[in-house]
Formats: C-alpha cells, structure tokens, sequence
C-alpha cells in the first residue's frame, strides 16, 4: 500500500528501522506515486551521482581550492544532494548548501475529517487521503471500469469547492515562504518534498525555484559551486530557455574561479557531465569531463 503524505510527512518514525532502510523504501514509493504540474516524477536513486561526486572533489583539490558555498538545484526527491554533501564532507570540505526544485514546497489541505489533499503551492492536486489510503489525481484508463475514475472526479469536485469558498489559492499565495498557522483550520501543515535525509540536514537549506525566472537577489553572487544534474537537458528544454537557465545560474555564482557542472545520466545509467569555471570576464572554460561530457557545453561556452 502507498505511503500518504501525513504518514510519511507527518508521524514521526517510532524505531532505528522505520528512520532508515524501511523509510527509505517508502519515500521512494511516495515520491514515485505523485505527478507533478508538468508531468513529471521526484524519481532519482542513491548511489546515481557518486561517481561524479569523486570526480570533482578530485578537480578541485587540482584546481587548488576549497569551495564552501553550494547549490544544487533540481534534486527532485533529494537523495543525490545528500550523497554529494556527504561526499564533500568525506573530503575534509565544509560545505554550505541550498537545495532547490521548482516544487520544493506543499501543503497538506484537509476537506472533512477523512479526506485530505497535498497540493502544490499553486494548488495542484498531487495526492488525495481518503481514510488513510491514497488516491492519485490523475486515475489511470485501467481502474475506471472499477469506478475509481468517478471516484477521482468525485474527490476532484469536493477539492475544488472548497478552495474555491476559501480562496485557497489566494490563501497559498499569501503565506510566501512563511508556514501556516498551527490552528489553520483548512492547511493543516507544509511540507517539503525531499527525503528525511534532507530535510534532518541543518547545513542545507531548502528552497523552492525557477531557474527559468529572474534571480532574487538573495540568491544572486552567493554559490562558489552549483550543481545541475539531469534537468538542463535539449530533451527538457529548447536552446533559447538553456540559455537562459545557465545565464541564471552563472548570476549565482561568486565570482572568477567559481564552478559550474552540468551532468546527465544517460540510459545505460551512465554519469556525462562538463564542469565549467567561470574567467573574470564571465565566460565559462571547461575544467573537467565526466563521460562524453555535458551535451549543453557548446551553449555554455557560447555565452
């Protein structure tokens, strides 16, 4: 049976087993079940990235430097985050680290007593708790001769009139990065969508992003190394958005001698990648290859 988001979320582990190898199965069930906005999954596994992870820390020591500010966007579920900050530590670094991902942040709706809803922070439905058993939004053509369909547009139509007769979106939208209330009667709690292995992290900060929109300015010259694995992809985005995702992240960056790396992992799982240092005039030269290198590279070197 799939795990709810209040089960995994919200009830705290009772043994040493259930906070590890149990928990770790269960989130990787969970964040495998839910369906973002955009169609996609939190799915990543451990163990994906280590390879890399030796690779830099092996050209840094080359480069003669010992970054202490990271950021890895796009970590999905978060499991390859914890490994390179693990990696990084095992390296005699003291890493500083921001995790980001366009749904880092949801928030757990309660529509009567027996049935919730974890939406998103523009309030997309991502999985419905129906007396304690999940419910995915998008019912799948095989279970509708056995009624879950009508049942999906039944919870559905329940979710959409009650936020619209409290103005859930607006209520969403007026919370920013603050959670809500403890007595809230309609949100019951915030969560962030990363394992319990980041989330227990003191030294890494959780944050939600674009990087396809202006960068705030809290996050702007801030990152020695920033980390972009499997997202800036030509089979997720065209040239143009490339473009500009990379632009965005260079205005990230702290400065000459601050590094970017760009990894894909490819069908047969493996890790092609090209880390990037930027020259005080702001252009990017190649430092290392992992693989074939970075597929993007020639659009990195361009700007």
């Amino acid at each position: 049976m799939l795990p709810t988001a209040q089960d995994l979320f919200l009830t705290p582990a009772t043994t040493p087993t259930d906070s590890q190898a149990t928990r770790d199965r269960l989130e990787e069930q969970f964040f495998y079940s839910i369906e973002l906005s955009n169609g996609t999954h939190k799915r990543t596994w451990a163990g994906r990235l280590d390879d890399v992870d030796q690779r830099v820390v092996a050209a840094f020591r080359k480069l003669g430097i010992a970054p202490t500010t990271f950021m890895d966007v796009a970590v999905s579920s978060g499991v390859s985050t914890v490994s390179w900050f693990d990696a990084l530590r095992q390296a005699g670094l003291r890493p500083r680290m921001a995790a980001t991902d366009l749904t880092m942040t949801a928030y757990l709706i309660r529509l009567r007593s027996w049935l919730h809803v974890l939406v998103d922070k523009q309030g997309f439905p991502l999985q419905y708790d129906v007396c304690g058993y999940v419910w995915r939004p998008r019912c799948r053509l095989r279970y509708y001769p056995l009624g879950n369909g009508l049942l999906t547009l039944l919870w559905d139509r329940l979710y959409r009139e009650v936020a619209g007769r409290h103005d859930l979106l607006g209520r969403l939208k007026s919370l920013g990065s603050q959670p809500p209330a403890a007595d809230d009667p309609l949100i019951k709690a915030e969560i962030k969508l990363v394992t319990h292995r980041l989330r227990n992290n003191r030294d890494i900060e959780l944050l939600d992003d674009d990087i396809l929109a202006p960068n705030p300015l809290s996050l702007r010259r801030r990152f020695d190394v920033i980390r972009a694995a499997n997202i800036l992809n030509r089979s997720y985005f065209p040239a143009e958005q490339l473009r500009v995702a990379i632009s965005n992240l260079r205005e990230r960056l702290t400065g000459a001698g601050a590094c970017l790396l760009i990894v894909r992992t490819d069908e047969s799982s493996t890790n092609n990648g090209s880390l990037f240092s930027l020259s005080p005039d702001e252009t990017f030269s190649v430092v290392e290859r992992m693989g074939k290198g970075s597929e993007v590279e020639d659009i990195v070197l361009s700007l």
